[in-house]
């Protein structure tokens, strides 16, 4: 049952910043203890928000509660697009909480998770964005510390040793010690930024990582997104890389990729598109043991729905990948952090105090600081003399170049005789009546040094 005093009472009138404020920071506070109570109040504070937003941009709201404020807002305009979806998050977990019955299952912290992180998102946008206010303190201090998915305590994860690591895993190829170096760091972190740069083997590493991290229970799940440009090389590398593990791509409607979620595969795999239309109603009770987010520039924007609905996700740790260089942009920064780990960086904290503070869980390498342990490039000139039905069909063109060039008695001009290049070029490679090709004789034959 809810307890009496779950609800605020003596209201005023009108809700003045102060009085939201402390709605919200009782939301937020009661999440760990009283979870039942907390979404009272997290109802209670979209319905003073809504209330107060109907007064400026409509008038009288009358006694309309929530749902019918939200409709009667979205229809005058008055909430934008992005705002929507939070409020109607808080709406349908209020409503759970606000009709009780005997037969229900116990609320828990981790049900009420996309609640809260919806409240978050809409706190902020109602203080920093309408009414262009700070936060007040009290509930900034709250947010800053608010956790959206607590973990159980874990035991402490020593520095791996990579020589049992690569015996033990069985890799195909062998890793450089700046890759295992990235294992180590994802192996460790319950929130980590992988930003190398570009071809440094980030998917490899998320990889090895993830191979660590589901061996020893294959009860455990894990989701990576990424752009749908890029799922058929995820497939393709976990095939490669860990063909001990369960992989399937979310497919199908709406409906079929719910459930997929719900299955017990190991490992799956779905688009940024994908997730921004499931999110919202992907159930609670999924938990994964990781989410990996690759090109984690796309939740840049923290107000999109694609990055609502990737912090939706019920989850034990969380790993980003972007190639991207992020560190210096704040706002980029504060979007990805609210995934990783909500409360690590705000709006407003001075540069220093930012990568402090991301230190823990951010770490990129680029080329230049790794090229000791890059295979070097070697440049090898292979002389190469056309032979047979290829260099019959090359001197054919080369030496009637002239008339080729020309034709019904008008001059060659240079976009003939590029033309004319061209061809010789594509026969160099590759004759297609013949199919010879020295170039391809030579690949196949040529010792490597």
């Amino acid at each position: 049952m809810i307890p009496p005093s779950a609800e605020p009472k003596d209201k005023p009138p009108e809700h003045d910043s102060v009085y939201l404020a402390g709605v919200l920071v009782k939301a937020l506070s009661y999440a760990n203890n009283d979870p039942e109570t907390s979404l009272i109040y997290a109802r209670k504070s979209a319905e003073c928000i809504c209330t107060d937003l109907f007064k400026k941009e409509v008038g009288d709201p009358g006694n309309n509660r929530l749902d019918k404020l939200i409709e009667l807002l979205s229809n005058k305009e008055a909430l934008p697009e992005r705002i929507r979806i939070p409020f109607r998050v808080i709406q349908q977990y209020g409503n759970y909480a606000a009709h009780v019955q005997t037969d229900r299952k116990p609320i828990d912290r981790h049900y009420i998770t996309p609640c809260l992180s919806a409240l978050v998102q809409v706190s902020n946008w109602f203080f920093l964005e309408y009414l262009v206010i700070p936060i007040p303190s009290d509930l900034k201090n709250i947010i800053n510390e608010y956790d959206p998915q607590p973990a159980p305590a874990s035991k402490e994860v020593g520095e791996l040793d990579f020589a049992v690591m690569a015996k033990d895993l069985g890799s195909p190829h062998p890793l450089r010690q700046y890759q295992w170096e990235g294992v180590n760091f994802l192996a460790k972190n319950d929130a980590a930024l992988l930003a190398d740069e570009m071809g440094l083997g980030k998917t490899v590493q998320s990889i090895t990582a993830l191979r660590l991290l589901l061996r020893s229970d294959s009860s455990k799940r894990a989701l990576i997104i990424a752009p749908s440009s890029l799922i058929c090389n995820w497939e393709n590398e976990l095939r490669t890389w860990a063909p001990e593990l369960t992989v399937r791509r979310v497919r199908g409607t709406s409906n079929d990729r719910l459930y997929t979620y719900q299955l017990p595969i190991q490992v799956l795999i779905a688009s940024y598109e994908q997730i921004r239309a499931d999110g919202i109603d992907i159930d609670p009770d999924v938990q994964f043991e990781v989410v990996i987010i690759d090109e984690a520039q796309r939740i840049k924007n923290r107000h999109s729905r694609s990055a609502l609905a990737c912090r939706l996700l019920s989850r034990n740790r969380s790993w980003a990948l972007s190639g991207t260089p992020l560190e210096n942009n704040l706002d980029d920064l504060i979007s990805l952090f609210i995934f990783i780990k909500s409360g690590i960086v705000d709006v407003g904290m001075p540069p220093r105090e930012v990568q402090t503070r991301i230190k823990p869980h951010f770490l990129r390498r680029r080329k230049k600081e790794v090229l000791s342990e890059m295979p070097p490039i070697l440049i090898q000139d292979v002389p190469l003399e056309l032979s047979g039905v290829q260099k019959d069909a090359y001197d054919e063109i080369w030496f009637g170049r002239r008339s080729l060039a020309a034709s019904d008695g008008i001059p060659a001009t240079e976009a003939s005789l590029f033309a004319l290049l061209t061809k010789l070029k594509q026969l160099c490679n590759f004759d297609p009546v013949s199919e010879e090709s020295v170039k391809m004789d030579a690949l196949d034959w040529a010792p490597v040094n």
